[in-house]
């Protein structure tokens, strides 16, 4: 088992785009939450 702590945690934003095209307005789909910081981090990178 490890055992990570994060000191300061945060909530990570991201969203996408289907394709980038210069000039054009880009239309990104809806903002995805998820909790982030560094040890929260390696946490899902080991768990995934």
């Amino acid at each position: 088992m490890i055992l990570t702590i994060t000191m300061n945690p945060c909530v990570d934003k991201s969203t996408a785009v289907d394709k980038l095209e210069p000039d054009n307005k880009l239309r990104s789909s809806d903002i995805k939450y998820e909790p982030g910081g560094g040890g929260i981090n390696v946490s899902k990178a080991l768990k995934g």
